[in-house]
């Protein structure tokens, strides 16, 4: 069997409801679907997501492209190692890129072997995978009738953005408890907002109202800032932009910087790459969640081959799934009780809908750290002094 073709589309779903957080406000989900075609009929999917679809679709095309033509597709091994050779000086682009060609292989791979994808990363550790509700930045009592929304749902886990003003948050969280009980856990995003002091002063203000974690409050780079917050604050913190591939999930655990880590396929360079950085986690006892683009059904369901095949998931993990009007795929998931259920179908498990049920764009230009209700097209400088 080889790779005879190629095919990337770019696609954009609209979110039910704007997404404010930190950065910006979202409106929409963009991605890139990517499928490897063989010459016996059998097609891997896969998704690319990140800053730039445009970029990364370039990459798929004009630069990987060649590497896959004539390919055996069980030769998983050999392509990426040549892709990730091949992008050695740009890696961070060409690792959004590749992310999309790892999981249509797996996909095509686990077809090829009539199994299901998780079986390729380990086998079926656990049939449910669970995510957490998920809140961006609103008013405060707005955000309490979300939250007793997600609940009434059946997640007992909600990720809540913040980041745009410390005591402003602090209300959002004090509703949010008041309306969901004490039983729930709830979780806070600053994405790399704050200052050292900030964060420390922040989560010590909202500790009050029970977190069960905070991801990546300070800037990525300021790895010992983050092991500083750590130090001060009661609540576990967990690197997310901090955390993209091996070599920098190492450096946090040199540092003693999180006890968990977000961690994207998208951003590791696929699910191998992700794969990589959970067995070092487990290794040195760090918990791990997988953190959200905003993808498709496709990677979603890439994701939870991820989290279902893995021990250390402990915590429900990241998806915008529930706030999109519409999907790519055929039969859109089914997100019950804030649990997928993992079936037993080949690959993915998954299908793509006849024209991705209108959401092909011929161009995406979208930017993620924008926001047209300022006057100032808001701009997040990280680690700034809020």
């Amino acid at each position: 069997m080889k790779i005879i073709d190629v095919i990337t589309t770019p696609v954009l779903i609209p979110f039910k409801k704007p997404a404010k957080w930190s950065g910006g406000i979202r409106r929409n989900a963009p991605a890139l679907i990517v499928q490897l075609v063989t010459d016996e009929g059998l097609i891997g999917y896969g998704e690319c997501v990140g800053p730039t679809i445009p970029t990364i679709r370039t990459v798929v095309e004009k630069e990987f492209k060649p590497f896959l033509l004539g390919k055996d597709p069980m030769q998983t091994e050999l392509i990426l190692h040549q892709l990730e050779e091949y992008v050695l000086n740009w890696s961070q682009m060409g690792y959004y890129a590749m992310a999309g060609i790892d999981i249509a292989l797996l996909d095509l791979k686990a077809k090829i072997l009539s199994t299901p994808m998780y079986n390729l990363l380990g086998g079926l550790y656990r049939k449910d995978v669970r995510f957490a509700g998920y809140l961006f930045i609103d008013d405060p009592l707005v955000n309490a009738r979300e939250a007793e929304e997600l609940v009434a749902k059946g997640y007992d886990e909600i990720k809540i953005k913040v980041g745009r003003e410390v005591d402003y948050d602090t209300q959002r969280i004090k509703e949010i408890r008041r309306a969901v009980g004490p039983d729930v856990k709830l979780r806070i995003d600053a994405n790399q907002i704050w200052s050292v002091p900030t964060a420390i002063r922040a989560i010590n203000q909202m500790a009050e109202y029970g977190l069960q974690l905070v991801e990546q409050p300070v800037p990525y780079y300021d790895i010992d800032g983050m092991a500083a917050v750590s130090r001060a604050v009661p609540v576990p913190i967990t690197a997310d932009e901090a955390c993209t591939t091996f070599d920098s999930a190492l450096k946090l655990i040199e540092k003693g910087a999180v006890s968990a880590f977000t961690v994207y396929p998208s951003e590791a360079g696929g699910l191998l790459k992700a794969k990589q950085i959970i067995e070092l986690a487990n290794t040195y006892g760090i918990w791990c969640v997988t953190g959200s683009w905003a993808e498709t059904g496709i990677a979603t369901m890439a994701n939870a081959h991820l989290i279902a095949s893995s021990r250390n998931f402990l915590m429900a993990s990241d998806t915008h799934y529930e706030w999109y009007a519409s999907d790519v795929l055929s039969q859109p998931l089914t997100i019950e009780n804030g649990k997928l259920s993992m079936s037993d179908r080949p690959g993915l498990g998954v299908e793509l809908a006849p024209e991705f049920n209108g959401l092909a764009k011929d161009e995406i230009r979208e930017m993620v750290f924008y926001d047209d209700e300022s006057a100032e097209q808001y701009q997040p400088r990280i680690g700034m002094l809020l």
